[in-house]
């Protein structure tokens, strides 16, 4: 089996199902026995048709007649394949690429197929193709389909931003995400971290915001690092440490992690509470939280309790900190999880999370609502869980206001016994907005993130904090 027909069946997988693409390429790679180089070129090739799909399909849709929904999705597949290897990959000759897809569209189709995927490849070669729509006139079209974003996001975004800032966002999205790491404080330094990777042929670079993390340069699966299996770092992006940094956990202190998994929020608390005092990480889903015990064991995290289960006032005493990190649309990680754009696409049969129910018949403007009422459910029962005076941090990696400033607003209301917080000192700067913090990949040039602090009102004279709104 080749790199072309792991990356056609992966595409054709993912898009005839509700598997995430990392999953399927994971499954395929592993039956398929390729050597290192193609390895490489079958990623290469899957993520980019997934991260230019739009534009891809936008182009073939005026060549094939009927469009390209018309087709079956393995001969679509083939067609992105050849046009994304004609557009974007240098080093492959386009006749080569066309010969290649041809051959596919004749394995998984017909020779009628085969015929067609060949007059439409080499028209869009030996052709003048046509214009996108104008960036002046509409500038919602025209980025939605030259930087392959759903056109849903776009007009939320050019709203917002503008059309100069939404571009610079939709062309973030569209690179190779950065590869970084957080050395684990209760296994090595920093700089022994450095060391550690230089020694297995991996170079670094310093993190943009936090002296912990570490930027690995050339790719590759790190979790195949010898470094890795000791538990020297954990894989995370910077912009997951601000939460933490936000509910500034100290030694001695109770915490809970209200949805924990995979862990890397968890297991930095535990470092910034030096391994002293109480950290109760709660995960609903088995799959993931065997994901956070394998972590939590690997980084050798001495304080930590996990526990399957909903974190509810009955079976957790009152904590000093809680965090909930809520599940949302992830529209701050989109570089990252280049298939999770297509799921507001109405289209598109994925689920919002593996655990919850398929939201692929909503319309995508009603995604972020009915997140967002969850997101407001789990921050109500965190109230729950905080003694007074004590604090709760809510985060997302949304960049949606519904998800983000109106669950604020709305919890506000129903909870008046909390007040604001400001961000602490170990924040940076650049992320404070107000009493918010924020993080804006076009701008900070990481994952966008969202997180702000409430702290309890101590209990009046009489006794008890105010009742529910």
């Amino acid at each position: 089996m080749d790199a072309r027909r792991v990356a056609l069946l992966c595409l054709s997988a993912w898009e005839s199902g509700d598997q995430k693409i990392d999953t399927v390429l994971e499954r395929e790679l592993s039956a398929a026995g390729l050597d290192s180089r193609d390895t490489a070129l079958a990623q290469n090739l899957t993520y980019g048709v997934l991260r230019w799909k739009g534009r891809l399909d936008w182009v073939l849709d005026q060549y094939v007649k009927g469009g390209l929904k018309s087709l079956p999705i393995p001969i679509r597949n083939a067609l992105r394949l050849g046009l994304y290897q004609i557009d974007y990959l240098d080093r492959i000759p386009p006749r080569a690429a066309v010969n290649e897809c041809v051959n596919l569209a004749k394995r998984y189709g017909h020779k009628g197929t085969a015929g067609l995927v060949n007059a439409v490849l080499r028209n869009i070669l030996t052709s003048l193709r046509p214009d996108f729509p104008d960036a002046a006139s509409d500038a919602v079209s025209h980025l939605s389909i030259v930087y392959s974003h759903p056109r849903v996001l776009v007009e939320r975004w050019v709203a917002r931003y503008g059309p100069d800032m939404a571009t610079v966002l939709c062309e973030y999205d569209n690179e190779v995400p950065r590869l970084v790491v957080r050395a684990n404080a209760f296994q090595c330094s920093p700089s022994a971290l450095v060391s550690a990777l230089k020694s297995e042929g991996r170079e670094t670079r310093p993190g943009r915001y936090f002296g912990e993390c570490l930027e690995l340069t050339g790719g590759g699966d790190v979790t195949r690092l010898q470094s890795f299996d000791a538990g020297l770092f954990q894989v995370q992006d910077e912009s997951t440490l601000a939460a933490v940094k936000l509910l500034d956990p100290k030694p001695g202190e109770d915490i809970i992690d209200m949805c924990a998994a995979p862990g890397g929020k968890t297991t930095y608390a535990a470092q910034l509470m030096g391994g002293k005092g109480k950290l109760r990480a709660f995960e609903v889903s088995k799959k993931r939280a065997e994901m956070l015990v394998s972590n939590v064991r690997r980084l050798s995290v001495p304080n930590c309790e996990i526990v399957c289960g909903e974190a509810t006032a009955q079976s957790s005493a009152p904590a000093d900190g809680v965090l909930v990190d809520a599940p949302c649309t992830g529209t701050g990680t989109l570089g990252r999880r280049i298939d999770s754009r297509w799921k507001f696409d109405l289209r598109a049969r994925e689920r919002i999370r593996e655990d919850v129910e398929d939201l692929a018949r909503l319309h995508p403007r009603q995604v972020f609502a009915v997140q967002a009422s969850r997101q407001l459910r789990l921050l109500l029962a965190a109230a729950d869980l905080v003694r007074p005076g004590g604090r709760v941090v809510y985060s997302t990696c949304s960049l949606e206001p519904e998800e983000n400033e109106q669950v604020v607003e709305h919890f506000l209301a129903k909870r008046p016994e909390f007040a604001l917080d400001a961000p602490p000192p170990g924040v940076p700067s650049m992320f404070v907005d107000g009493p918010f913090v924020r993080i804006l990949p076009h701008r900070h040039g990481i994952d966008g993130a969202f997180a702000v602090r409430f702290v309890r009102r101590e209990a009046t004279a009489s006794g008890g904090d105010s009742t529910h709104g």
